[in-house]
């Protein structure tokens, strides 16, 4: 047996459908196999091999990235034995736009508006969370899931003993924890044109002193006092951001062409970018962003650290950066996670926020 360069495991769980499949990258006398192993968890896997001899390691390692992008896109799941906590969506196609259930999303503001909206009463404010948008609608005890372009999509399955009762939250998952910020929906009853402070404070009773487990209320500062302690908290503690709210807007879906009831503020910058492939040997991926012509640009490389998988090409992945070059290179880049919710065409280059120039 070669050496093992790399090994991806993979699994699937909705229903009463329970899989696994595990691959790996070896190394051969004169190049390298992709060996695979599959069935159901539990059972004796059926082994195979995608390279019927070996072949050169980078020929090896696009069949082995372009498995991994295919078994996701069917509703694996990267991961370990821990996943035996994670429901799985399954493979199925995207209803039309109009029957999707989309978010309330929101425009980024700039650090030097900040404080019109802390003095501002009309707003409230809250800790931006660096995760992934995510709706959870309890349907009397049956959870779905669905990401910001409003797909189906999978979760923890201990989000399911803390949102026992019925309604269509949404928040923000990292991990396995699901910050709740909003609920549109309570039981029969549609809560949408209520005010945002009137539904958080709903969602407040609904979540005090039971927010100890998988789903963590998010809670909201109202007034100058509250919202300038939060926002000098969050700066302190090197926070993502902070968010502001209309304390009386009505939910409304989607993202305004500018400005709006609900706005962001990163503390630093990120951007979500295209994989290419990376230097031979290194565990690192190129990057590339799209121009406003959809010309594709070089935007650097990214060390995808030992305890996360390397994206496959192809892949949109989300980058932390502290400041673009102009022309595109990224300084300081730091790997965060894939983003299965992002498409192709939003990896734009008038994302990236560029180092001042000296006077």
């Amino acid at each position: 047996m070669g050496k093992t360069l790399e090994s991806a495991d993979l699994f699937f769980k909705s229903g009463a459908s329970d899989k696994e499949y595990h691959l790996q990258l070896v190394e051969e006398a004169g190049g390298c196999l992709v060996n695979f192993q599959y069935g159901r968890r539990g059972s004796t896997l059926n082994p195979g091999c995608k390279t019927k001899t070996p072949v050169p390691e980078e020929a090896a390692r696009k069949v082995f990235n372009k498995i991994i992008a295919e078994k996701t896109s069917e509703g694996y799941i990267l991961g370990g034995a821990n996943h035996n906590d994670y429901v799985s969506s399954g493979p199925k196609t995207p209803p039309p736009m109009a029957e999707r259930t989309i978010p309330q999303l929101l425009n980024p503001i700039g650090e030097e508006e900040v404080e019109r909206y802390l003095r501002d009463d009309a707003y409230g404010a809250q800790e931006k969370k660096d995760g992934k948008h995510l709706m959870v609608k309890n349907a009397s005890g049956t959870l779905t899931a669905t990401n910001k372009k409003g797909i189906e999509v999978g979760y923890p399955t201990a989000y399911a003993s803390d949102l026992t009762q019925s309604g269509l939250y949404d928040g923000e998952s990292i991990g396995d924890t699901y910050h709740v910020f909003d609920i549109l929906e309570h039981g029969a009853r549609d809560l949408r044109r209520m005010g945002y402070l009137i539904r958080h404070d709903f969602l407040a009773t609904l979540f005090k002193g039971n927010d100890k487990g998988a789903v963590k209320f998010v809670p909201l500062a109202v007034g100058y006092a509250a919202k300038k302690a939060l926002y000098d908290k969050l700066v302190a503690g090197k926070k993502e951001g902070i968010v502001f709210k209309r304390l009386d807007a009505p939910f409304t879906a989607g993202r305004p062409s500018s400005g709006g009831d609900m706005l962001k503020c990163k503390f630093y910058a990120t951007a979500s970018c295209l994989v290419v492939a990376g230097r031979d040997g290194k565990r690192s991926v190129g990057l590339e962003l799209l121009d406003d012509s959809g010309k594709r640009i070089p935007v650097g490389n990214v060390t995808i650290p030992p305890n996360k998988d390397i994206p496959a090409v192809g892949a949109v992945v989300e980058i932390r950066y502290l400041y673009a070059y102009q022309g595109g290179s990224l300084y300081q880049p730091n790997y965060l996670e894939p983003r299965d919710d992002i498409d192709v065409s939003e990896c734009l280059m008038k994302q990236l926020k560029y180092k001042a120039e000296e006077d």
